[in-house]
């Protein structure tokens, strides 16, 4: 039997932790194959290691998405031993919060390469594998923050903005070629822990699993959770003298 022969593969980028590596064990308890890239591969390892321990099928695939070549290696490589790549969650991401005061352009293009280049790599390692079988299902991680420019977060907002027009215009380029794209606008997470719980924010469980059906049912866009969906989407209506009022006194708060 050759790797083409075993079954189809779902590929997650920054599976070491969050929600990535929560997406991961769900999808693997659902019954799929997944292969967990990410940088840290210890952290990697005892995910495998607990989705074999439940009877699932994963591999470990240390790999920067920032780093193009290491991403079209790393596909090709999973192609080649695990099985093909029938569906990618291009989840890496993540950026610091810096008042705009402290503009710097480095950690911003930082910001950008990882969210938005490095949905780029992934996207681009896997899609001639897709596009030879005219099948497959692309995974783009947006952000509620894409819709609102908010406190603190330039770099972060600006860059999950470009990824989701990524992937609206990839939804209408590659719909001929059979190949589906699902675009998710996840809001806050809840880790739980020490840290101040966030308002409107979701716990990692209802979130993964949110998460989880929408790429199952191969929905095209999914925005959650309502409520903090609609309270940005008012926000965002109000004019805009009174927006930035409003929002700076949120981030003086914070």
């Amino acid at each position: 039997m050759t790797a083409a022969d075993l079954p189809g593969v779902t590929v997650i980028t920054g599976a070491s932790e969050g929600i990535g590596r929560s997406l991961a064990l769900e999808l693997a308890r659902r019954g799929e194959a997944v292969a967990l890239l990410a940088r840290r591969k210890p952290l990697l390892d005892e995910a495998v290691a607990e989705i074999a321990k439940a009877g699932g099928r994963a591999i470990a695939v240390p790999c920067d998405v920032t780093e193009r070549e290491a991403v079209r290696a790393a596909i090709a490589g999973i192609e080649q031993s695990f099985g093909p790549v029938e569906r990618v969650i291009a989840n890496a991401g993540g950026g610091k919060r810096a008042p705009g005061a402290a503009l710097d352009a480095a950690a911003i293009e930082a910001t950008m390469r990882l969210n938005y280049m490095g949905t780029v790599h992934t996207i681009e390692a896997a899609l001639p594998f897709m596009l030879a079988r005219r099948r497959g299902h692309l995974v783009i991680m947006s952000s509620l923050a894409a819709l609102l420019g908010l406190p603190g977060a330039a770099g972060y907002s600006a860059a999950k903005a470009a990824v989701a027009r990524l992937g609206e215009s990839l939804q209408i380029d590659l719909a001929p070629h059979g190949i589906d794209v699902t675009l998710l606008y996840p809001g806050f997470v809840d880790k739980g822990g020490k840290k101040k719980r966030r308002p409107l924010a979701m716990s990692l469980a209802r979130m993964t699993r949110r998460t989880a059906d929408a790429i199952q049912a191969r929905r095209r866009c999914s925005l959650y959770p309502a409520s903090l969906r609609l309270l940005l989407a008012l926000v965002r209506g109000l004019p805009a003298g009174l927006r930035v009022s409003l929002l700076s006194r949120f981030a003086k708060k914070g």
